[in-house]
């Protein structure tokens, strides 16, 4: 369609010009306005075609626009404000497409409407109309004459109110209006609100991506209203503007798909729009979510899951010091799933389920025999697959083994999160702690001892800890593997305070010490826990300070760290904790 440009006549060009001598000319956008409308929900009556949905009329792109369809009077387009507040000025933008007459309502429900101004012989370009005296949650264009013979399509409906008009706060943003990743609209079940509901595609990271508007920046609640008709908790990351601010938090039965429920947490935004995903983080995907409602005063976020009752009690930490708990493994899902009672993997998932731990280091070996992808698929994905979004893997020497290729189903299955940096060795911050995963499998490759050197070297954290496959110390079946050794020194240089590793099947816990062996304040404790699934190895040769060693005992490492400590514990499949470590500071 052609572009419209309404311009002054020569008159009114003349009387412009003599008033900039003498005034300063204030755009009508001044600082007394505040944008009410920004990526606020929309509706409207109807859409030529998917490209021109109402909601990008409120989007600030003066690129995109809402399209009725053709021929065909009255339609409306609606902005939800969220909750009841002033309005004194509504700025329209058309289109070519644009309406001759229409009117601007109001409204507290979106069913009552009152007219706050009525317009006839409108002729397009931009309609500003200030001045207005209205309050309300919805505001409505409602079209009763086409100004052509096409429909109604706005660029822009912008809601401005009076400085300080009060946040909106309490907005439904229904999830059939947001962004959809494996994910759908649906109406097959009761109870939803809005037009429908959004049912996940049974994968792990499909997503539903809302954009939300707060008048100022601050913490608020975001509550989902969801529904859940399985028997197991669906559990979601949720991220703001892109940084993950919960992981597995659960999404918990609710008898059927027609009962919905509520999940709350703390949403910190920005001033303006906010983007707000809740992703899918397991194989059976998410729950069926009818909305994200955000409210206006802060709540405590809740927990990923409930604890069972025979969780141990966290590891002492200094008083007032942040808490985070990391469970930890190696060596873990044997070709067997949890109609075996033998089958191990399924048993040490439950554990790291109760911990709810913040996220999980695994120490290679994490499929056996041969890592192929489809054994990923059918072991390791049914068990501790519903942690994928947290683990942050190593390889292992069975990684290596694959027919189609070393890393070859290690890569398929993992993807991104074993190659965050492009290699399959990577590190990442959280609160006070610098991570660094290895692999072991090539300790001689010069690149990534250079890239080692140049990511401590770039630390700035006060905690360091790093986990791969092969331990340099061990009094286990594999014994020690001196391989290590180098990397064991440039991480005691750094002033390093724990490593994590696998490879022999048991549980040990070494004191602190040095490369060489020695019994050292300043040194590296070393965890060795390859007992998370695969067959047992016997204690073969104890070494220096070892201090716990453990064989035949399945189970998983729950690390317990503060900003400045941490502490470890071995959950043993019963339940029962099997060691306690002392809780040690940060070099």
């Amino acid at each position: 369609m052609r572009w419209k440009t309404k311009l002054p006549t020569l008159a009114a060009a003349a009387t412009m010009l003599v008033a900039t001598a003498l005034i300063v000319i204030v755009d009508p956008a001044d600082a007394a306005d505040v944008l009410l409308s920004h990526h606020r929900p929309a509706t409207s009556s109807s859409t030529e075609s998917s490209q021109y949905g109402p909601g990008n009329a409120v989007d600030g792109n003066a690129t995109s626009r809402w399209a009725s369809v053709e021929g065909a009077d009255p339609q409306w387009i609606r902005i939800d404000l969220g909750s009841s507040v002033a309005i004194n000025r509504v700025k329209l933008t058309w289109e070519d497409a644009y309406a001759s007459a229409y009117r601007l309502e109001t409204s507290p429900d979106g069913t009552a409407w009152t007219a706050v101004k009525t317009v006839t012989g409108a002729d397009g370009g931009t309609d500003d109309h200030t001045g207005l005296s209205a309050t309300g949650r919805y505001l409505r264009m409602y079209g009763t004459a086409r100004g052509t013979s096409y429909g109604y399509s706005l660029w822009e409906l912008e809601v401005y109110g009076p400085d300080g008009a009060p946040d909106p706060g309490a907005a439904d943003y229904q999830a059939e209006n947001a962004t959809l990743s494996q994910a759908a609209v649906f109406s097959n079940h009761a109870g939803y609100t809005g037009t429908g509901f959004v049912d996940y595609t049974n994968i792990a990271g499909g997503y539903i991506e809302w954009t939300v508007t707060a008048a100022a920046a601050g913490s608020r609640p975001g509550t989902i209203r969801y529904a859940n008709g399985s028997t197991a908790a669906r559990p979601m990351a949720i991220a703001v503007n892109g940084t993950t601010v919960a992981t597995g938090l659960a999404f918990n039965p609710t008898g059927s798909w027609s009962t919905w429920t509520d999940q709350t947490i703390n949403l910190t935004l920005q001033a303006g729009a906010n983007t707000v995903r809740a992703t899918a983080t397991t194989a059976t995907g998410g729950p069926n979510v009818d909305r994200l409602t955000l409210g206006t005063a802060p709540t405590a976020s809740p927990t990923a899951s409930p604890a069972p009752s025979n969780s141990p009690s966290p590891s002492p930490s200094p008083p007032g010091a942040t808490t985070f708990t990391v469970a930890a493994a190696g060596d873990i899902a044997d070709q067997c799933t949890a109609s075996s009672n033998s089958c191990q993997h399924p048993k040490t998932a439950a554990l790291v389920t109760a911990m709810n731990p913040e996220f999980v280091i695994t120490m290679g070996d994490n499929q056996y025999d041969d890592a192929r992808l489809s054994d990923f698929q059918n072991y390791f994905d049914k068990t501790w697959g519903k942690f994928k979004s947290k683990i942050r893997p190593a390889p292992g020497n069975h990684e290596t083994y694959d027919p189609a290729g070393e890393y070859a189903g290690y890569k398929s299955y993992f993807g991104a999160i074993a190659y965050p940096q492009g290699k399959n060795y990577y590190s990442f911050d959280h609160g006070n702690w610098h991570f660094i995963v290895l692999n072991s499998n090539s300790f001689d490759d010069a690149a990534q001892i250079s890239w080692l050197q140049a990511d401590l070297a770039a630390n700035t954290k006060g905690c360091i800890a790093a986990s791969w496959h092969h331990p340099l110390y061990s009094s286990g079946d594999h014994g020690n593997d001196p391989v290590s050794r180098p990397i064991w020194q440039l991480l005691y240089n750094a002033r390093a305070d724990l490593v994590l590793n696998g490879h022999d099947h048991h549980y040990e816990r070494f004191g602190p010490q040095n490369p060489n062996a020695g019994a050292d304040p300043n040194g590296i404790v070393e965890l060795v826990g390859g007992m998370a699934g695969a067959p047992p190895y016997p204690i073969v040769n104890v070494q220096p300070n070892s201090l716990k060693r453990l064989s035949g005992t399945y189970g998983v490492i729950k690390l317990t760290v503060t900003d400045s400590t941490f502490s470890a514990q071995l959950i043993a499949t019963d339940g029962a904790v099997k060691d306690t470590s002392p809780t040690y500071a940060c070099h």
